[in-house]
């Protein structure tokens, strides 16, 4: 067996810290959703006011799980 080098071991070490002080949230924003529909949003969604800004175009992948 390989064993993780230590950038690996680091990276773990900070998904460990990380994790627990997530949890708090989002239990806080399960609770507040739970059973909520989702909010209907444009198809497009700018903050250009004005027809000269550069157009860019992002697709956006959700996972509810």
């Amino acid at each position: 067996r390989v064993l993780p080098d230590n950038p690996t071991n680091i990276l773990y070490t900070n998904w460990q810290k990380l994790i627990p002080t997530l949890m708090d949230l989002q239990l806080k924003y399960y609770a507040q959703t739970i059973g909520q529909g989702l909010e209907k949003t444009n198809k497009v969604i700018s903050a250009c006011t004005t027809l000269s800004c550069t157009q860019k175009k992002t697709n956006s992948l959700c996972l509810f799980f």
